[in-house]
């Protein structure tokens, strides 16, 4: 059921990202393909396991690593709890947990939303098998002429025009010839572009997807696709469009063929309409396209399940030892209540992987713990003997051959069903493999007894995070008294549960408060300790100059891999200052020393770190700074190479622009021309047409706006000549087209100036706005007061409240009574 729901999310993004994106756009060609290939992935992509260094989830996983000592006795003897045992001296660690509910109820509940869930996908495909028959049963019943490569079945019945395969069905006599001619070339255009393969995928998509409303809304998106498609496809073979616009609308009826059909009409009508006289999509829109890869990549790396991980706990108190434990992530379905086992005696120390008896399958998991020797040193001599090892939470059996120094076998945990009753007296309920990490975590009756003394009151989700992270009872103690005595007295049982996880010990926390000339809040030391922030990497720093480095400051440098000989590589060009967010940005933004040789060499000799990644950030290389000498701030004598016609570097550009004028250009101001794509031919233009002189600020504006040569002239047509450069960017900005001004001209404010026009348009002043006082009996409303009402937010309610009062008041002192009250 999860990839069934993770499909239907992707689904559900993928159409998102259409309606959002592309649904506007008219390349509708590349619209199918995007539709089609993000159903295949949609369902492709769950299946992708993630890299851990990649995922986003690792840190998520590396906190439900739990590290778990369990006080274990065997059962030939019920051990006392003693420290020659191995109460004390077990080093445990748990999986990464994502338990599934085993109980009777829970088991029934997701069986239940199975059948259901199959139930629909049978009822959807009986639909869909009814309606393959239907077509089949018009294509036997009715009467078929063959056209061409395609068969025209003639149908008696009142409907729309529709195709599949290679098949055509109309009523003949429900049109004239020429829309008759019209509507088989339109289906034909369905035809040759096997559209009916688009319309089985997404009834498919429908069956499997029932109960996802994001799979409906696709099937209507790739449908109303095919007729944009199909629509543009018959104007660029020669089609009249108004003609053709007619003939939509000859040919519309409410009756609607079959869903696997591709049909001539549909309800979007209007829609159709719109796109047919929509302007065409420019290569501008580029960008919509390819943001479809990083928002796919991010949801991947982000949800998708984590291929492996590896993490070593370590754990340093009383006699807790060292430990490995290798986790598969992949255990949904897994049962720890059995599996198999492996023990081997080194270093001190009796270490036993717990595994699932089955390495090679998808769910595999391991978990490693090491305990004194003692603890098997009971267990029978020879093959298949049986030991016992028991607490109150239950008893951990192991069948198999130990011979004092290696061994293997299998288990079995089996619960103590008087502590699962303890745990409801507490509010708490738990799976069968929460009970085998509750068993390994000690968390007994006499861990419930400890918090009721301490009347710490845990949750549901306290306990889990306990049992999974694995808090041991010794080990919560440590840390509230550690913690009450660095002045810590508000924390959580999960702030802890992470201290404990990740190793944080009272060393690291002073080390940490220090670094910070102040208390770090329990969740700032943990990050830190989760990225290695040591002592010893500090030091490294401050050896480099760095006296005073934040916890955070410590954090990204470790995160960006900003290492010392990266922050050397540039002192020793020149940039002894380089502070340790100049370093960071520099990395980030992969600017490195040999880079800034390279600008150097290329002219730039002065060039500052800030500079240099400005560079990076609009992709100018060396190669095109080459030669810039005598046009940047930061450079000396001109000696450019000749570039290419595609290709022109700034020393070329700059010297373009000084030939139009424009003295002085520095470095920052060729970037803006050229990241704006701003060319001198582009001035010239304006030039031409008489606009000299225009600032440089000014040009890039022009550009940025998208303001033309041709835009003054449409203007000139209608009565405003020599506009100035500020009112052609004026009228652009606030979208006051020529239209829009013959418009306004019609009313009784037609003879305001261009400013005052631009004006009404800001503030969305229109003839009906006015029209709603005129109707209540102000006439001679004058351009002022239309601006009072609307800048004012004054109502016709709010007029006739007040006229309740006094029945002569005007629109200034509405005005004013607004503006007051």
């Amino acid at each position: 059921m999860e990839y069934i729901f993770y499909s239907s999310a992707l689904i559900g993004l993928s159409y998102l990202i259409y309606k959002l994106f592309l649904a506007k756009e008219t390349f509708y060609h590349l619209n199918r393909w995007i539709l089609l290939g993000l159903i295949f992935l949609s369902f492709t992509l769950p299946f992708i396991t993630v890299p851990e260094h990649l995922s986003f989830r690792t840190i998520f996983v590396k906190e439900s690593i739990a590290d778990t000592s369990p006080q274990l006795q065997t059962t030939e003897s019920i051990l006392p709890d003693t420290s020659t045992v191995i109460s004390p001296d077990v080093t445990s660690s748990s999986p990464t947990l994502s338990t599934d509910s085993t109980g009777p109820s829970s088991l029934d509940w997701k069986n239940l939303i199975l059948y259901i869930y199959l139930l629909g996908v049978f009822v959807f495909a009986v639909h869909f098998i009814i309606q393959l028959g239907v077509l089949l049963y018009r294509i036997i019943k009715n009467p078929i002429v063959e056209f061409d490569e395609y068969k025209i079945i003639e149908t008696d019945k009142s409907h729309a025009p529709y195709s599949f395969w290679n098949r055509i069905f109309m009523n003949p006599s429900q049109y004239n010839p020429d829309t008759y001619l019209q509507i088989l070339k339109h289906e034909q255009m369905h035809i040759k572009g096997k559209h009916s393969l688009d319309m089985l995928l997404v009834e498919l998509l429908v069956m499997f997807q029932w109960f996802n409303p994001f799979a409906w809304w696709y099937r209507k998106a790739i449908d109303n696709n095919l007729e944009y498609l199909t629509d543009d496809g018959m104007l660029t073979h020669g089609e009249d469009k108004e003609s053709y616009q007619m003939n939509l609308l000859r040919v519309s009826t409410p009756n609607m063929p079959t869903g696997l059909a591709t049909n001539y009409n549909q309800s979007f009508l209007k829609k159709r309409i719109l796109m047919m006289n929509s302007k065409k999509s420019t290569a501008k829109s580029g960008w919509k396209y390819l943001i479809i890869l990083p928002i796919l990549t991010l949801t991947v790396l982000s949800f998708n399940p984590i291929k492996h991980i590896d993490t070593t706990i370590s754990e340093h108190e009383g006699t807790i030892s060292n430990n490995d434990e290798s986790v598969n992530t992949s255990i949904t379905n897994s049962d720890f209540t059995k599996g198999a086992w492996d023990a081997e005696v080194g270093g001190g120390k009796l270490c036993v992987m717990f595994r699932s008896s089955a390495p090679l399958q998808k769910s595999f998991w391991s978990n490693t713990r090491c305990y004194e020797p003692s603890l098997f040193a009971k267990f029978p001599k020879g093959t298949k003997q049986k030991m016992n090892v028991t607490n109150d939470v239950g008893t951990m059996t192991f069948i198999g051959e130990f011979d004092g120094k290696i061994g293997d076998g299998k288990y079995i945990f089996e619960a103590n069903p008087a502590f699962t009753n303890a745990l409801e007296k507490y509010n708490l309920t738990v799976e069968k493999n929460d009970l085998v990490l509750s068993f390994l975590t000690e968390f007994d009756t006499n861990y419930l007894a400890y918090l009721e003394k301490e009347n710490i009151s845990i949750t549901q989700e306290n306990f889990e995070d306990i049992i999974r992270k694995s808090l041991p009872l010794d080990k919560l103690k440590m840390y509230q008294k550690e913690l009450t005595n660095l002045g810590y007295n508000a924390y959580t049982i999960d702030e802890i549960c992470k201290l404990n996880l990740f190793d944080v010990d009272l060393s690291y926390i002073n080390f940490i408060n220090k670094l910070n000339t102040s208390r770090a809040s329990l969740k700032e030391i943990t990050k830190a300790k989760i990225h290695n922030v040591t002592p010893n990497y500090i030091d490294i720093f401050k050896n480099q100059g760095y006296s005073k480095i934040s916890i955070k400051e410590a954090r990204d440098l470790k995160i960006h891999k900003v290492t010392p000989e990266f922050i050397n590589s540039f002192k020793n060009i020149g940039y002894s200052n380089i502070t340790l967010e100049e370093a960071k940005k520099l990395k980030i933004h992969n600017v490195t020393a040999d880079l800034i040789k390279a600008y150097k060499k290329a002219g730039q000799k002065n060039i500052s770190l800030k500079e240099a990644m400005k560079l990076k950030i609009h992709d100018i290389t060396p190669a095109l700074v080459k030669g810039t000498n005598g046009h940047s701030s930061s450079s000396t004598n001109h000696s450019g190479k000749t570039k290419s016609k595609t290709e022109q570097n700034p020393s070329e550009l700059i010297a373009a622009f000084e030939k139009l004028g424009y003295k002085n250009i520095d470095l920052n101001e060729a970037i803006a021309l050229k990241t704006h794509n701003v060319t001198p031919e582009f001035v010239k233009k304006f030039n031409a047409i008489g606009y000299k002189n225009i600032p440089l600020k000014k040009v890039i504006a022009l550009k940025v706006h998208d303001i033309t040569t041709e835009m003054p002239a449409e203007y000139a047509k209608i009565g405003y000549k020599d506009l100035s450069i500020e009112d052609l960017l004026s009228l652009k900005i606030h979208d006051v087209t020529p239209q829009y001004i013959t418009v306004f001209k019609k009313t009784k404010f037609g003879d305001l100036p261009l400013k005052r026009i631009i004006s009404f348009k800001i503030h969305d002043i229109t003839p009906e706005f006015l029209k709603l006082f005129e109707e209540m009996g102000f006439k001679n409303i004058t351009a002022d007061q239309a601006h009072g009402l609307k800048i004012h937010d004054v109502t016709p309610e709010f007029i006739t409240s007040l006229q309740k009062e006094d029945p002569n008041v005007s629109l200034d002192q509405a005005i004013k009574i607004k503006m007051v009250f």
